[in-house]
């Protein structure tokens, strides 16, 4: 099954966690390196001068080397604490100097002097300047995190008769979304789902996400809207912004109160079926042409029961590789997702968050903890007694 579902990928093309508050965590940076890196960079005077004594003092050979500490410093602490490790080098110098060579007072140690405090100074500036460039780039990083965030955020709890839990994870370091997508409207007829893939990376990539991201939020809950119409709506929206190259693949669901479940596959893997007792089994195996290449829309139908669950993902999981260059063992991971009896639907919620945690753990484990690829993961389950309601 899960060949034919990678074999799917190739054809087609194609979270916030709560913690700490930034200020926090920027504050916690900057005390570390100032309680590790002035200490060393003292020793490191401290031991330049203890060999000079040792080797003799009548020839002056590691004045040089004291430069280093307060350039070294320059480049992981701030202008003050460099500020003392240069002072602490000067005054090595100047004593080195007058104690050691005796020439502090010639125009040889005025320059040896005069030299050291240049070169020190040179630090503190440039210490400065790199704290202010810093201080810049965190501002504009926060920016970019609110911006991200607006555009793709995490999916409620709970939307109609379902639960629901989510995960993004970003290949880039920099970046908390790229152009992987997913969202859930609430209709008058149930629930609808997108997950996607943008083809491409870095900010063409989020842009196009999200023009697919609002499309979809403005045409899933249009009274008359079926399935198929939708994703010819989110096509029509974002083909003018695509490149002659570029699409998207996406996965349509609508959930319907009565346990019915329809998908519409743009391109993109189908989602799984994850039944207590059962094999994980895929919902749709008709994928047409992904968005940007004239989606050619075919529904096909399932049933999501109480208790059941659903998962819907990115390729970003799909093709994880080890470094032997295995795949992720999703029917593994899709026979761990799939959830136990639990009268009355108690904790369905933190079981929910708590097991796309762990499979999230161990896609990381199986790439040796570096993903090449941006991944998003969404699972759902449709919560006990929902049918006898929607009866």
């Amino acid at each position: 099954m899960i060949k034919q579902l990678r074999s799917v990928v190739a054809a087609g093309g194609a979270p916030a966690t709560p913690g700490a508050s930034p200020r926090a965590a920027g504050e916690r940076a900057r005390v570390r390196p100032v309680v590790v890196v002035v200490p060393v960079c003292l020793a490191w005077v401290l031991l330049l001068c203890l060999a000079q004594v040792g080797v003799g003092t009548q020839r002056l050979v590691v004045v040089p080397w004291l430069a280093l500490a307060p350039l070294a410093a320059s480049l992981v602490v701030g202008p003050r604490a460099t500020a003392a490790v240069a002072a602490a080098s000067v005054l090595a110098v100047a004593g080195l100097s007058g104690w050691g060579s005796g020439d502090l007072g010639t125009g040889t140690g005025e320059v040896r002097v005069a030299g050291s405090a240049a070169l020190a100074a040179f630090a503190v500036v440039g210490a400065h300047v790199r704290q202010r460039r810093e201080e810049r780039i965190r501002s504009v990083t926060r920016v970019a995190a609110v911006a991200q965030t607006a555009i793709q955020h995490p999916v409620p709890a709970r939307v109609g008769d379902l639960a629901l839990a989510s995960r993004y994870v970003s290949a880039s370091a920099d970046a908390l979304v790229g152009g992987d997508l997913f969202d859930v409207v609430s209709t008058a007829d149930g629930v609808r789902v997108v997950v996607g893939d943008v083809r491409g990376k870095g900010l063409p990539a989020v842009h196009t996400a999200a023009a697919v991201l609002s499309a979809f939020r403005h045409s899933a809950p249009l009274p008359g809207t079926s399935l198929a119409d939708l994703a010819r709506r989110v096509e029509a929206a974002v083909a003018p912004r695509l490149g002659p190259e570029d699409f998207v693949t996406a996965a349509l669901c609508a959930l319907h109160p009565d346990g019915r479940l329809e998908v519409v596959l743009c391109g993109h893997p189908s989602p799984l079926l994850l039944v207590p007792g059962r094999e994980p089994a895929p919902v749709g195996r008709r994928p047409g042409p992904p968005l940007g290449l004239g989606v050619e829309p075919r529904v096909e139908s399932g049933l999501v029961l109480p208790g059941q669950r659903l998962l819907l993902f990115t390729d970003g999981l799909l093709e994880a590789r080890d470094r032997q260059g295995r795949f992720f063992d999703l029917d593994a991971a899709g026979r761990a997702l799939t959830a136990p009896g639990r009268p009355g639907g108690g904790d369905v919620q933190e079981a929910l968050d708590a097991d796309l945690e762990h499979l999230l753990a161990d896609v990381r484990r199986h790439v040796g903890g570096v993903l090449e690829d941006d991944l998003a993961v969404l699972l759902l389950e449709r919560l006990p007694g929902a049918l006898a309601h929607a009866g």
